[in-house]
């Protein structure tokens, strides 16, 4: 899988994302198995969701950008909390009538419906990462953090979803206004609760890294950081919560406290101090005076040594990719098993619900950020505008372009494939159950591979249509700029928040710039 990423990103194969060059590899280890007498083996969803995901959902929470995150957190949560329950929907409505409306095709009941909608609503991150890292966004562009945020919360959000509906999974259970009440109830416990149980892993470690300040060695912080960071992922398993949302909690809570936020403060170009660029975390938006014991540990300073702080992303980097590699091969040995019921309409419907759910979905959403976005600059006075303005923190604009783009990167990956292995199947003892998985894991396969594939591959040629190019700096970082010339009269701010082509001496905005118009 390495040598194929290394070939693909080395030859420029556009068409192809490195997570489906990947899933080819697991496509070709299944062949030659197949071949291989004597040889058994079965996806086996457990281990995917405790032992590959962790390390790559906990990776992406501590890298995301957090400035960057508190600028676009109201359209982030918008699309992540929102989107994921409207595009369950929307896929649910259009599977479900779709199936029903021809007599020759086997009719997936709503409620199989709905929990098809919940699962495929899962944005993969390591897809979606994949991706945006071969465009070379930078990670603080309106677009790669629209995009990224989304898919990094949206996961726990489809999950939470996902095994509340399967409640629903049981002849025996009359739906009515008390049973629905009682599903709500469920999805609020659960999602608040993994998102305490993940902050307070967090503070927890954060006290520990504290108190052992100097007395571990650099090589023993990135162990004992490396364990904190699985914790609540574990518990939540146990008191069956979502880990998923509590490691991002983690993540979120490990990196401002314990990793710190110096190396932020450090590529500022302006004289605003570390807790203003952070300030949504805080009480008030001044400096703080003094500061008491609590102060003194919860604080953007960071509790690693400086030999550990320069190592610890490097590690849990090795860490995530590893998994992320490791998942797509293994879910290309799983793609198409034999054990699937394939049909060719359940197939296209299975797309086009998938599709145009999100298609339904994003301009909807994007049109209430928007409208938050307007209210929200309209109560601002002059002053607390201008302020916002010097900061960088002013309000988000998702125009069509943007919204088509979004679109194209909801890719679904194995988060999805292993939430369909997770439906049971019916039994006729309890009544429990669904008949429907043999046809649901062929519809989540044939929609992974349509977005990842066709969705995937055709992104880089859309950013090219709608205005916008790949090209290379020297130092071989990838660089994303607009094919029609800008205005040349610019912000002051704007070369801090954005990335400039200088070649012959003409700068050019980038995605984060031409969103924000």
């Amino acid at each position: 899988c390495g040598m194929v990423k290394s070939l693909i990103r080395h030859l420029g194969i556009r068409w192809l994302p490195e997570a489906g060059g990947c899933i080819l590899v697991g496509v070709l280890g299944y062949v030659i198995l197949q071949h291989m007498p004597h040889v058994q083996f079965a996806f086996d969803g457990d281990m995917f969701l405790r032992i590959m995901v962790p390390p790559i959902v906990f990776e992406a929470a501590v890298k995301i950008n957090k400035s960057s995150f508190k600028r676009h957190v109201i359209p982030i949560c918008i699309f992540a909390i929102v989107g994921t329950l409207a595009s369950t929907a929307f896929t649910a409505f259009i599977l479900y009538k779709g199936t029903k409306m021809f007599s020759f095709v086997t009719t997936i009941p709503l409620k199989e419906s709905m929990i098809f909608g919940a699962l495929i609503s899962s944005i993969d991150p390591i897809a979606v990462l994949s991706v945006l890292n071969n465009m070379g966004i930078s990670d603080t562009d309106t677009l790669y953090m629209l995009i990224f945020g989304e898919s990094l919360l949206n996961d726990g959000v489809a999950i939470v979803v996902f095994e509340t509906l399967l409640h629903f999974l049981d002849e025996s259970l009359v739906i009515d206004s008390e049973v629905m009440g009682d599903a709500f109830m469920h999805f609020v416990v659960v999602a608040l609760g993994s998102v305490a149980v993940g902050a307070l892993s967090g503070a927890c470690a954060t006290v520990y890294f504290s108190l052992m300040h100097g007395c571990q060695t650099p090589m023993v912080e990135v162990i004992m950081f490396c364990c904190w960071s699985f914790i609540p992922y574990y518990i939540c398993d146990m008191v069956e919560w979502s880990g998923i949302v509590a490691i991002v909690a983690n993540g979120f809570v490990m990196d401002l406290y314990v990793i710190g936020q110096k190396h932020h403060q450090q590529h500022s170009n302006n004289s605003t101090s570390l807790d203003d660029e952070i300030e949504f975390l805080v009480n008030g938006t001044g400096r703080r005076s003094s500061q008491g014991r609590c102060g003194r540990i919860f604080n953007y300073e960071g509790h690693l040594s400086q030999k550990a702080d320069a190592h610890v992303h490097f590690v849990i980097e090795i860490f995530a990719t590893l998994m992320e590699t490791a998942i797509f091969a293994y879910l290309g040995l799983f793609l198409f098993s034999p054990r699937y019921h394939w049909s060719i309409y359940l197939t296209l419907i299975s797309i086009l619900a998938t599709v145009l759910g999100r298609v339904l979905m994003i301009p909807l959403l994007s049109y209430v950020a928007n409208f938050f976005n307007r209210l929200t600059r309209g109560r601002r006075d002059s002053a607390a505008t201008s302020a916002l303005s010097n900061n960088g923190i002013e309000g988000v604009h998702i125009d069509r372009r943007m919204q088509l783009v979004l679109v194209f990167a909801g890719l679904r990956g194995a988060m999805s494939f292993a939430l369909v292995e997770h439906i049971p199947m019916y039994d006729t003892t309890t009544g429990q159950g669904s008949r429907f998985k043999p046809e649901l894991k062929a519809m989540t396969s044939a929609s992974v591979i349509f977005t990842l594939f066709v969705l995937g591959g055709a992104t880089s040629y859309l950013m090219e249509k709608l205005g916008y190019s790949i090209g290379k700096q020297q130092n071989d970082n990838m660089e994303l700029t607009p094919l029609v010339p800008q205005e040349k009269r610019r912000s002051p701010h704007t070369k801090r928040n954005g990335v400039f082509n200088m070649a012959n001496g003409k700068s050019r905005s980038t995605v984060r710039q031409r969103g924000a118009r």
